[in-house]
């Protein structure tokens, strides 16, 4: 009996290594909150920057599930003042394999992500407030939302794709920056590099 149950978990662990495959990624973040708020308010893009892995899970034919680990920059830019928000992200992406070539591989993929916010600041003229204090800057420390992108890999090794995250969740519920009234969400175009093993 322990024979058998040896026999099998090595059958399973092989099944899942070999169908599965960890990837790093890398890359920069254009985030914007969304449409100018009122006349006088104007909304500019931000760039940052994410890192991370993720974990790729065959599943029954062309599709594939691929949860990940972010940490990732984003923020705005609203008249003269500068909003810089960090947050680890945590995407759960089905993947469907357009292409699957030994040289060249292609995917369009879909779905949930959930961010916690980690840190950030909003400066304007000499004034710095932390973005996510509630006795400061008050946002919303959680965001949740929509993830979609294309990728494809190089030899089943290097990786290159770009995503879309839309937001579902205000970057404030309540006043927002009580002086702007900001109530936007983010949403953020994502061009990442890697490598798989």
């Amino acid at each position: 009996m322990k024979k058998l149950l040896t026999i099998v978990a090595l059958m399973v662990l092989g099944a899942t290594t070999s169908f599965a495959q960890l990837g790093l990624r890398a890359g920069v973040n254009f985030d914007n909150i969304g449409k100018d708020v009122k006349d006088e308010l104007k909304v500019e893009n931000k760039t940052g920057f994410h890192v991370g892995a993720v974990y790729n899970i065959d599943l029954i034919g062309s599709f594939a599930i691929e949860p990940g680990l972010y940490f990732s920059q984003k923020g705005f830019k609203l008249n003269d003042d500068d909003a810089n928000m960090n947050y680890l992200e945590v995407p759960v992406n089905v993947k469907f394999k357009l292409l699957d070539l030994s040289v060249l591989g292609l995917d369009a993929h879909l779905g949930p992500f959930a961010a916690l916010g980690l840190g950030g600041k909003w400066k304007s003229d000499n004034e710095e407030i932390k973005i996510f204090d509630p006795d400061e800057g008050d946002f919303n420390r959680f965001d949740f939302g929509l993830q979609m992108g294309v990728g494809a890999v190089i030899l089943n090794k290097i990786y290159a794709g770009i995503n879309y995250d839309m937001s579902l969740t205000k970057v404030n519920e309540d006043e927002g920056i009580k002086k702007d009234n900001l109530k936007e969400k983010n949403h953020v175009w994502m061009i990442s590099v890697g490598l798989n093993f």
